[in-house]
Formats: structure tokens, sequence, C-alpha cells
């Protein structure tokens, strides 16, 4: 079975930012065997305008590392890896508002872990072992790290922009097969018979506090340490785990990958309600963007909207 992809991206400022850190992007190349998509959303944070950089270099390096994804076979190139050691005793608590406070809600932030249970971290689900999975997931993950060692290097040039950073949710489809790789608050969803779910898990500190069952999902809406990530990229990461998941398409699924400006202002129940309607994706995208800032439009609002179908 063959698919097409159609897809659509929006970003809007929101009603509360001078500026928007939000960036989007789209690719779909179409064939004979079905259509290949990379999309991707960054959400950047940051001194005045370092944000906007941050998230601006994200896609620029992600999508220009992966651009060999779709040429034919024989053309692309082999990957040598650099893959960083990650430390995997490290673990969280919430830190106590007063020595790590949510500068007022404006910006994420990312903070240092510390010692909880390991056992409770959220663990990437592996792919099946195959060639291609395996070289896929080993392509994510470099174009990923390398977008971080970018972004910390601008910083390093740039006093005015030292501690920038972005987050950075993707998804690469190729053939029956989506590959969705994530670091921080920016989400994946996936609509799938008239029920949606997260595909990807917030790296933030109130999603630990859900996953401890210490707080609700409602909780995290309203909770004052919202915006507080402990994984992003740049912001002094010079390390960086990247999550990685993958779902088999089937004809229907519509994907939407935002930033938290969007899922924030817009419940659950709402998203899965608009996603699907019987509209465009662009006509959805907009739909979107008009609730989160009918919900307060506290910040950038970001999102792409894929659509799978049969050829």
């Amino acid at each position: 079975m063959f698919f097409k992809l159609t897809a659509a991206d929006k970003t809007d400022v929101g009603k509360q930012r001078e500026q928007n850190e939000d960036c989007a992007y789209k690719r779909v190349e179409s064939s004979t065997d079905g259509d290949r998509g990379l999309f991707i959303v960054a959400d950047g944070m940051g001194g005045y305008k370092a944000g906007e950089i941050a998230s601006q270099l994200a896609i620029e390096t992600i999508s220009q590392k992966l651009d060999g994804f779709f040429k034919p076979i024989a053309d692309q190139p082999t990957m040598r890896l650099s893959l960083s050691e990650l430390d995997p005793d490290k673990t969280l608590t919430l830190p106590p508002s007063s020595s790590n406070p949510a500068s007022d809600g404006d910006d994420d932030e990312t903070v240092p872990l510390s010692t909880v249970q390991k056992a409770n971290l959220h663990k990437t689900r592996k792919l099946t072992e195959t060639p291609m999975t395996r070289a896929i997931e080993k392509q994510l993950r470099s174009a990923i790290e390398h977008a971080n060692n970018v972004i910390i290097r601008y910083g390093e040039r740039q006093t005015a922009a030292r501690g920038l950073g972005s987050t950075v949710t993707l998804m690469l489809v190729s053939n029956d097969q989506a590959y969705i790789a994530n670091v921080g608050d920016s989400r994946t969803y996936l609509l799938r018979n008239n029920t949606l779910k997260s595909l990807t898990k917030d790296h933030s500190l109130v999603w630990r506090l859900v996953e401890n069952k210490q707080i609700s999902e409602d909780d995290v809406y309203t909770h004052p340490q919202r915006n507080l990530i402990y994984r992003s990229l740049g912001a002094g990461h010079r390390n960086i785990e990247v999550d990685i998941f993958y779902e088999t398409l089937r004809p229907g699924d519509t994907f939407l990958l935002c930033s938290d400006g969007l899922w924030e202002m817009v419940r659950r129940e709402d998203l899965r309600k608009t996603l699907s309607e019987s509209a465009s994706p662009q006509k959805i995208c907009e739909n979107l963007i008009a609730q989160a800032n009918d919900g307060g439009g506290e910040d950038n609002i970001t999102a792409v909207v894929v659509h799978v179908s049969t050829l």
C-alpha cells in the first residue's frame, strides 16, 4: 500500500509576545511508490531575538542534514556518526520554587536533573531492528545532535545570545513508517479512528510529576512551573538525549506537530474535535491557532498538520 501525504503549517506570534520564536518546516516529495515527508516544529528560547535564531538554526540544520533522505538511494552518502556519551544515571526531582523560579511563565527554561528513581525516566521506544530503521534512527539522532552543536557554537560567538536554546519535535515519513524524534516540550500527536494520543513525552518537570502521580495531567495546564524543561537543544547542553518513536501509517491518520503555545491553550478534547473536522490541513491549522488565541494566546503558536491517504 502506497501513501499520499497532505500537509500544512502555520505559526502565529500569539497575543502576549512581541516576537515569534517558533519555527515550522514541512517537505513532501512524491513518487510512484508513495510520498516521503519531513515535518518539524521548533520552539526557541533565550534573550531578545536569541530564541528566534535558535529555532531557525535547529530547523535549517536538521532539514539540511536530512536532505539526503529525499535523494535516490544510490545518491545518498554514508553518514558517520559521532554520538555523544549519555549519562544513564541522571534522573530528576522537582526543585523547590524558591531555588528555580519559573520566570513568571514567560519562557521555557532548562534545568538540571538531580536524583530520583532511575526507573522512572522515560525510555526511548526501540525501533524494530532492521537495517533501514537503524539507519534512519542514526540519521535523526545525528541531525539533531549536529543542530545542538550549531546552536551552542552560535551562543559562544554571540555574547548577547549566550544560553539560547530550542525544543524540537519532528516526523520523518518513509513508505508506511513514521519516525518521530523529540527533545523538549513541543509535541507530536496522532489522531486515528477518532482517538487522539500523544506520540511524544514532554521533557518537563511538570510532566515528570504527572508520571510520578504527584499531579494530574489536567494540572499541567496551570502549574506555575510548567515552563521548566530539562532537555533542549542548546542552553548549555553539550550532550543531549533524543527520544525516538515510530508508528506504522494507516489511511485516514492525521498527525499534529505543535509547540506548547498551542497545546497549553487548546485542551486535548478540543484538539481531537478540530483534527477530526472534514477540512484541509491548512484550514485545520488556522482553526487551531484561532482557538489558541481565543484561549489567551499566552505564547507563540505553531502547528503542522499532516493527513495520510492512499494513492
